[in-house]
């Protein structure tokens, strides 16, 4: 009788000891998904599934590091969608969402695949462009630009700033001198790609 009570107890605790253990796996496992779903979250634009500009910047310091052993050129490009606020007032903001969401789809057809994109804030748009050269950067530019002449009738035109540079710039210093080529792009008229080399 005494022996059949130790089985019975050993065979309740090893159950509720199953029971706690397959509970204990499904909360971690659980929680883990919550992290990388929040990890994902920082990583890519929700709307247009662009990396973020956080990311992006995360990606361009490792890039900095990376090129230190090469002699290549880089470069980044800003966009910005001409008259966007008019487009949205026009035809309303869902339709200002799909040409955000075209503008990256276009702009992943025509980049290389090294090449990332990312949304820099509202209607700006950030790329890197690794290991590249002046006319190859040009190509990729006019690429860009003439990605989204025309969206469901709407003409939609895009300015283009690119800083091309080397290893001795700075992440800040050459999204700056992209973002005043972009400046430079919108002044001068729009619709149009302008270079600085800093």
């Amino acid at each position: 009788m005494a022996e059949y009570s130790c089985i019975s107890i050993i065979t309740i605790a090893c159950t509720v000891l199953c029971i706690i253990c397959f509970v204990l796996v499904k909360i971690i496992y659980h929680q883990k998904r919550q992290v990388m779903d929040l990890h994902l979250l920082t990583q890519k634009d929700e709307l247009t599934q662009a990396y973020t500009r956080r990311y992006f910047c995360e990606i361009l310091e490792y890039h900095l590091k990376l090129i230190q052993r090469y002699n290549n050129s880089s470069a980044v490009l800003m966009i910005d969608i001409d008259n966007f606020k008019e487009i949205n007032d026009t035809f309303g903001h869902p339709f200002g969402d799909n040409v955000l969401i075209q503008v990256v789809r276009e702009c992943n057809h025509a980049l290389r695949e090294s090449d990332v994109i990312a949304r820099y804030g509202g209607d700006e748009f950030i790329l890197l462009c690794p290991l590249i050269t002046h006319e190859d950067l040009i190509i990729i530019a006019q690429r860009v630009q003439n990605a989204l002449r025309d969206f469901q009738g709407v003409p939609i035109t895009l300015s283009v700033g690119a800083c091309l540079f080397e290893k001795t710039f700075s992440a800040s210093h050459i999204i700056h001198s992209a973002d005043k080529a972009l400046y430079n792009a919108k002044k001068n008229g729009k619709d149009r790609i302008e270079f600085l080399i800093p």
